[in-house]
């Protein structure tokens, strides 16, 4: 098996779980956490990326007509790859949009994936929100499917997340004031970034992400890190705990008990103690993967409820929701 062309959901579950688990559940990270908001890093520093993660090679697939459309949406880089719901019939109504930052690695290419029924205990595909009431954008980023630039590993690619909620903003269907992210592993951690590299975005939910790319790489990693590991501070501005203070977003994070990392506790406690709108869920009868479903209904539940947008989002959970996800994961 080739890891750097396979994505990390191709990839049996099992081993996906030794992967994820060697070294990951360390305690007390002592991982400073920065005023420095993670904009003003990159407005600062400028990664300098010297390996090929994976092959670039592969364009996604054309889907059925009335599942996705393929389009590209514009960046400072030029034209990317993405997947989009096609249009309502009613282009007058204005609907609410979620972004799926899919999990693994390689973007969204290769493959009938995305509308290709999964098991409701690994669905990585975001079907759930593949419904008439909302609209759908699966993005790939900088060096995925052919696209222009190189892969960066959760840097540049918040640049172009942001670029894609633009072109969403500029249809003329979307609630460019209701673009959400949803996103799941790796997806899970880009979402978390995102929350801390811009304010646009109507709330934010991550699923599984990691708390630090170091204590990360800790482990056994399936592809090759795209920059100089020998820089410190290439790490630095990867990591979710040291920019926790540039989140101004609604945030949200779910993991299954077994795949916890300690380091969100401490994030929870700091959260609250700095009043950060970041909420943290453990969930204790749930894996990596089998929380995806349930949590993505209730998401979408919300985000169709989250209508008043002269206010701050109104979503929030409940802790019979997070009952009633247990019972379902149990």
């Amino acid at each position: 098996m080739n890891l750097k062309k396979r994505c990390f959901r191709q990839i049996a579950p099992a081993l996906i779980f030794s992967l994820l688990t060697i070294g990951a559940f360390s305690v007390n990270a002592n991982i400073d956490v920065r005023d420095e908001t993670l904009f003003e890093a990159h407005q600062r520093f400028k990664t300098q990326i010297i390996n090929d993660s994976f092959d670039n090679t592969e364009a996604p697939w054309e889907a059925p007509a009335e599942i996705f459309n393929v389009v590209k949406y514009p960046t400072k880089l030029g034209d990317m790859y993405a997947y989009l719901t096609p249009p309502p019939a009613n282009k007058k109504n204005k609907l609410p949009a979620v972004i799926w930052l899919n999990g693994g690695y390689g973007g969204i290419g290769g493959d009938d994936y995305f509308w290709t029924p999964q098991p409701v205990e690994n669905d990585q595909t975001g079907a759930t929100f593949r419904d008439p009431n909302m609209v759908l954008m699966i993005p790939s980023f900088r060096g995925e499917n052919t696209n222009p630039g190189r892969y960066e590993m959760f840097y540049g690619e918040l640049e172009d997340l942001d670029s894609a909620r633009e072109y969403l903003a500029s249809l003329p269907y979307v609630d460019p004031k209701r673009i959400y992210i949803v996103g799941h592993s790796t997806g899970g951690t880009r979402a978390l970034l995102a929350s801390e590299y811009s304010d646009k975005f109507r709330a934010i939910f991550s699923l599984g992400g990691i708390p630090d790319l170091k204590l990360r790489t800790e482990g056994r990693m399936m592809v090759e890190l795209p920059f100089d590991k020998n820089n410190e501070e290439e790490f630095n501005v990867r990591s979710v705990y040291r920019y926790i203070k540039s989140i101004k977003t609604p945030t949200f994070y779910f993991e299954g008990h077994d795949y916890f990392w300690d380091e969100f506790n401490e994030l929870r406690v700091f959260a609250m103690e700095q009043d950060i709108p970041l909420k943290i869920y453990n969930i204790k009868n749930g894996d990596h993967f089998n929380i995806i479903v349930p949590v993505s209904q209730l998401i979408k539940e919300k985000i169709l409820q989250d209508t008043d947008t002269n206010k701050e989002s109104n979503i929030r959970f409940t802790n019979e929701e997070i009952k009633w996800i247990n019972k379902m994961v149990k």
